[in-house]
């Protein structure tokens, strides 16, 4: 009985060990449960907008905000509302700090389902959805904490019957009926290692849906229309819409696709690189501040995600228009291919590139330095370790991210933004489509700055291959 008791107690703390090991809820675009980061450039400041997890409800809601170095500081006015709804509280100012840093508050939440947080810099609102989950519990969960909860029950009873009873079948019982309980409580652990990471939520009601869409599921495609009045050398905004190509109808659901609603890239004629998030106004409706530094034809490039499209085909839209500014247009400006370069402050970069064929792979990289010793406080950018826009000579552009070492390994303790301890060295694996000549911007975080550096690569043509026979 001594050694039945010992293996049972075993088991129960592997029991435990997975239990607590559970995956959270999941909603497209995110992980319900963990914290949500949103990229925004709203007005002059560049921020990350960090929804903490939310824990029961009615409770509290912290909402950090990380200004990026060379925004300015000043005050935010913060609130949160569920959609349709009044806000649960008052608003809440936030004071942010000059040359980047994290500031931080706390709402209230008062219901499970579709929020909306509002940033106000007195000048305009962005407005970023969120989801309170309702706590959902697997039907696998409730059969493993029940199975150990009883097997518990009968294996104290299975004690009491040998320490006090006179006969010896009711320990023998009660302990094959604690057994019984914990092969099933165990059985249905290991069955959940193999089931989907955690529920999925509806974004709008908080809970489980009724029906799925399969992931992939095309989506109809998004146009995109911008309205701005640039001018060389001035800040104007670029007022930009999201209509639904089926119905004309605004597009109001986009999720958190790697840290952001929106990536905007703007490419200009003298070489000019911006990667910006514009700020959610209203349904369907962006705003991004811009300076451009020439005047002549802009190409703009929004990469997007919407609501139960998936990862698959048509999940992930690239879609394009192009502005035009007035002024002087520059020169073009031709960057320097691989090799070291130094950039201010003593920071140096060294790029390299494996084999550059057009559609074959090839592995990029950028290795950072300071003063002659290796750089190891980068932080993570927009979720990743470091990001690498290229363009080819045909205006294909890319978007290439370096994996941080967490999301590899399919660890949830993946650092955030907050955390400084990447580098020296990011690599990038991207497969060139055409050859020519094609321009990258390698992009990292350092002390909440956001460096760029631009590079010109030649990429060959593949080698003709050899007919069959000859």
């Amino acid at each position: 009985m001594r050694r039945t008791s010992r293996a049972l107690l075993v088991v129960f703390a592997v029991g435990a060990a997975m239990l607590a090991g559970a995956a959270p809820a999941l909603a497209h675009g995110g992980v319900v449960g963990e914290d949500l980061h949103v990229a925004a450039s709203l007005g002059d400041r560049e921020l990350t907008v960090i929804v903490r997890r939310v824990g029961p409800v009615p409770g509290p809601l912290r909402v950090d905000v990380v200004n990026h170095a060379g925004s300015p500081g000043g005050t935010l006015r913060i609130r949160a509302a569920a959609f349709g709804a009044v806000p649960a509280g008052d608003e809440v100012g936030l004071r942010l700090a000059d040359g980047g840093g994290l500031a931080g508050v706390t709402l209230h939440v008062d219901r499970v389902g579709a929020w909306e947080l509002a940033l106000d810099d007195g000048r305009e609102t962005a407005r970023i959805p969120f989801v309170v989950p309702a706590d959902v519990t697997p039907a696998w969960q409730w059969v493993m904490s029940g199975g150990y909860t009883a097997a518990g029950a009968l294996l104290l009873a299975a004690l009491g019957a040998a320490a006090f009873g006179r006969r010896t079948w009711p320990p023998l019982v009660l302990g094959g009926g604690a057994a019984t309980a914990v092969v099933v409580a165990t059985t249905a652990a290991l069955l959940s290692q193999g089931m989907p990471e955690g529920t999925e939520i509806d974004p709008v009601t908080g809970r489980p849906p009724a029906t799925t869409v399969p992931d992939g599921a095309a989506r109809p495609h998004v146009n995109l229309l911008a309205d701005a009045a640039l001018v060389a050398g001035q800040r104007s905004p670029i007022d930009l819409r999201l209509v639904d190509g089926a119905t004309g109808r605004p597009v109001d659901d986009l999720v958190v696709h790697h840290n952001a609603l929106v990536h905007l890239v703007v490419l200009g004629p003298g070489g000019q690189f911006a990667h910006l998030h514009p700020a959610r106004l209203g349904p369907g409706e962006l705003r991004v501040w811009f300076r451009p530094s020439s005047g002549g034809e802009h190409r703009v490039y929004a990469e997007l995600e919407r609501r139960g499209a998936g990862t698959g085909p048509g999940g992930v839209q690239l879609v394009q228009t192009t502005l035009s500014a007035a002024g002087p247009a520059l020169a073009e400006t031709t960057p320097a291919g691989l090799g070291d370069r130094d950039l201010a402050g003593g920071t140096s970069v060294r790029v390299e590139a494996s084999r550059l064929v057009a559609g074959e792979p090839s592995v990029l990289a950028a290795e950072w330095s300071e003063d002659g010793r290796p750089v190891r406080d980068l932080q993570q950018w927009l979720g990743m370790a470091g990001h690498l826009i290229t363009v080819g000579p045909d205006a294909t552009v890319g978007h290439v991210h370096a994996m941080p070492p967490a999301a590899v390994t399919g660890s949830a303790a993946a650092p955030d933004e907050t955390v400084a301890s990447g580098g020296p060295r990011i690599e990038f694996v991207y497969t060139f489509p055409t050859p020519g000549r094609h321009r990258l911007w390698f992009q990292v975080e350092r002390d909440y700055e956001v460096v760029t550096v631009p590079v010109e690569v030649d990429v060959a043509a593949a080698a003709p291959r050899a007919e069959a026979g000859s």
